[in-house]
């Protein structure tokens, strides 16, 4: 079994739901609604950390044909309990016996199971962070395990709910990156500095992938298509076109994560501010031109800067990093002074 939310009247409710074998075919149903309230159906029988789980939800669940495990039940509804409840549960839980050997076995299984390049990369970033997809063939297989076994409903809810750890300002380069916009373009600019492209080019490319994910029969699988964008899609539509690329990938800062990440070593101390005189300059921008400018607006002129000094381009490294932190200086200022 596994938590699904679905939007009703503006309000998220929840529901259980499982993923079956129907052939060799996963499909997903309904066991049980939960409504906008789970924690309902929690009852604590002495005001203490104890509780149980109502009857009338196991009745409900042994109605559906689905087996009521309290065990499992505590694991969905964890996030309804009390906080002092889980707190307790999660100081005596313990791995169950053998999970290492069965972590070993579905580690294995993905060495041979043939993912969607969708699911994939939206794996690779969430655990990664990268911007650059090309990494993703490199990366363990075993980062895929989570989508053995399940129906593309449970796929879906699931990235659902890890997705909302990303911030708002990180959301285009997410969707940016997860729809392989990048592999149609030539330039590296498109693999670190989206933001510097024809965004006109970016924003059909985006909607050509949308569209041929949104029309794949196979990925959806017993969800079917009926020609409507998919509910679960309609996110990265919002994603994509409701915000800008986020200015904070930018050379030096891919180095240092994949350092951090990889060996340990510490982030190296911030920076001094570039003086605003000097920003404006290398953005090729005046005093009178700045006061009132938008975020959007500075990165229209990064993109006409970022095209002419690109090392792709015949320009100097040292002074496209300058240019970064000249942008990085300028949309803080611009962001500080519309709070």
């Amino acid at each position: 079994m596994y938590l699904a939310r679905k939007k009703i009247h503006r309000k998220i409710h929840y529901c259980l739901r499982e993923s079956f074998a129907d052939g060799e075919m996963l499909k997903s149903r309904d066991i049980c609604e939960l409504g906008p309230n789970p924690s309902r159906f929690v009852i604590y029988p002495d005001d203490g950390v104890s509780f149980y789980f109502d009857p009338e939800l196991i009745e409900s669940i042994e109605a559906a044909g689905a087996k009521a495990d309290n065990e499992e039940l505590e694991k969905l509804l964890m996030p309804f309990l009390d906080p002092e409840t889980q707190r307790v549960i999660q100081m005596f839980s313990r791995a169950p016996a053998g999970r290492a050997a069965f972590l070993r076995r579905q580690a294995k299984r993905c060495e041979q199971e043939a993912f969607h390049p969708f699911d994939m990369r939206r794996m690779h970033y969430l655990r990664f962070g990268e911007l650059d997809m090309r990494k993703m063939a490199r990366a363990p297989k075993k980062i895929y395990r989570k989508l053995l076994d399940k129906s593309r409903d449970e796929i879906e809810q699931q990235f659902m709910e890890t997705e909302s750890v990303i911030e708002r300002r990180e959301r285009k380069n997410y969707v940016y990156a997860v729809f392989g916009v990048a592999d149609h373009f030539e330039s590296e600019i498109s693999r670190k500095f989206p933001q510097a492209l024809d965004q006109d080019r970016v924003d059909r490319v985006f909607l050509e992938e949308f569209c041929k994910i949104n029309a794949d029969e196979a990925f959806w699988g017993d969800m079917g298509i009926d020609g409507r964008p998919n509910e679960y899609l309609i996110r990265y539509l919002i994603w994509f076109f409701d915000a800008d690329f986020d200015g904070g990938f930018y050379l030096e800062d891919l180095v240092w994560q994949f350092r951090r990440r990889h060996h340990g070593l510490r982030t190296p101390p911030p920076q001094a501010a570039m003086p605003v005189d000097e920003a404006l300059s290398m953005m090729g921008l005046s005093t009178d031109d700045f006061p009132g400018m938008s975020v959007k607006s500075l990165t229209r002129q990064y993109r006409v800067m970022a095209q002419k000094h690109h090392p792709d381009k015949g320009g100097d490294h040292d002074r496209f990093i300058r240019l970064n932190r000249a942008f990085q200086e300028l949309v803080r200022k611009a962001e500080k002074t519309r709070r």
